[in-house]
């Protein structure tokens, strides 16, 4: 027998019963709140070819599953879905009147070795708007993933901003090479203030420098605003502040469900991101529910220039929480409807009619009354039909007969 048999691959689950019900209905109310808000849902393949993800600098070809097609060239298993809706929309879409309103749910396939206990398979829920710049659009984008988390009933949850204009702006004043760059990112939004130090220790004394020790540490509510306005007079800097807080102002206000803070060390994809960065979390769950941000240049890789904002929402991660926080009963039938060879007609007009009222119904393969009885004891199911001309109703572990 092969080892590999019986288990699944690494960064994958097998998902059973309760937790598939509890998914589907987080699936549905997400959905369900995005057609109503007036997205078009689309799906895209789940293997792309790898020129579409690795001839841009958004994703590490180590990080994405490769194969190859019948005719030798090489694919991948969706790592994102926002990039292949990019590319449906610069070819099937380009035509539309803007703002084009996108919606989807799909797995993505992401290696994740560095992250142990991370899945490489995520379900998605998610949302497009493309073709809009500005606050507006920002708000918008923000407060519908605010109501699709509160759709599916995850309460409480924390809504983090920031803007990944801020560390442009300091990369572009700081001297270093790309890749330093880079690792720097990395270090900032893992908050590793240790060797984010030690990095910075090694180049030459500057602002941009001294700046960079103090982002990921800018994290909080309103007074964030303050600290930070005193750190660089860099109009590029006080402008993507500016619009944070603008931002953080309208979400604040109102009957938001969401407890909001500002995290300047919001620094997830620099490359990918232009604007406003966000992340969800809820209670107890280790990393994010929800994340998304404006990226208006990314349709620029397929010829078509628009701006746009969307957000990813992580189904298993709201599912596992809400299972954690109001387990679901198992589902269990609550008729066994049982009939003789001879009253098959009688068994299945009988089976229909109580699956059209609503009731949770499993039809008797056993050969005699009996076998059914024991069978509905077994599993906990409280009544046994027993179908014929005249039809009789037994609740199990009792002799009374009605």
């Amino acid at each position: 027998m092969n080892i590999y048999d019986k288990i699944t691959p690494e960064g994958t689950q097998d998902v059973l019963f309760q937790d598939c019900i509890v998914r589907q209905e987080v699936r549905n109310a997400i959905l369900s709140l995005l057609y109503r808000r007036g997205f078009r849902p689309v799906m895209t393949p789940a293997m792309e070819f790898y020129d579409l993800f690795g001839a841009n600098r958004y994703f590490a070809q180590e990080s994405m599953y490769k194969l190859v097609d019948a005719q030798g060239r090489i694919l991948v298993l969706r790592p994102d879905s926002t990039i292949p809706i990019a590319r449906l929309t610069a070819t099937k879409l380009q035509n539309e009147t803007d703002p084009v309103r996108l919606c989807y749910c799909q797995p993505a396939y992401r290696a994740n070795p560095s992250l142990r206990g991370r899945m490489d398979e995520v379900f998605q829920c998610g949302a497009e708007l493309i073709g809009a710049a500005g606050a507006k659009a920002d708000l918008e984008m923000l407060r519908t993933a605010e109501d699709c988390l509160q759709a599916c009933g995850a309460q409480p949850f924390t809504l983090e901003i920031g803007h990944i204009g801020l560390f442009k702006a300091l990369m572009d004043e700081l001297d270093a090479p790309g890749a330093q760059k880079e690792e720097m990112r990395q270090l900032i939004e893992a908050k590793n203030y240790a060797a984010l130090g030690d990095l910075l220790d090694a180049l030459p004394a500057s602002p941009a420098a001294d700046l960079l020790r103090k982002l990921p540490r800018l994290f909080g509510g309103a007074e964030v605003f303050s600290q930070a306005e005193r750190l660089s007079p860099s109009p590029a800097f006080q402008a993507a502040l500016a619009e944070l807080e603008r931002l953080y102002l309208h979400l604040t206000q109102g009957d938001t469900k969401a407890q909001v803070l500002v995290d300047l060390g919001l620094v997830n994809q620099a490359e990918y991101y232009t604007g406003v960065v966000f992340r969800g979390y809820l209670p107890g769950v280790g990393q994010p529910v929800l994340s998304g941000g404006r990226y208006d240049r990314l349709l620029d890789d397929f010829g078509l220039r628009k701006p746009a904002i969307g957000f990813a929402i992580h189904l298993d991660a709201v599912a596992g929480y809400l299972q954690q926080t109001s387990p679901r009963a198992p589902l269990t039938p609550e008729v066994l409807v049982y009939w003789e060879p001879q009253q098959s007609v009688q068994g299945f007009a009988l089976l229909r009619r109580l699956c059209e009222e609503g009731t949770v119904c499993e039809s008797s393969l056993a050969d005699s009354r009996e076998e059914a009885a024991a069978y509905a004891k077994a599993k906990g199911i409280p009544w046994l039909y027993v179908a014929g001309s005249e039809w009789e109703k037994i609740e199990i572990g009792k002799e009374a007969e009605e």
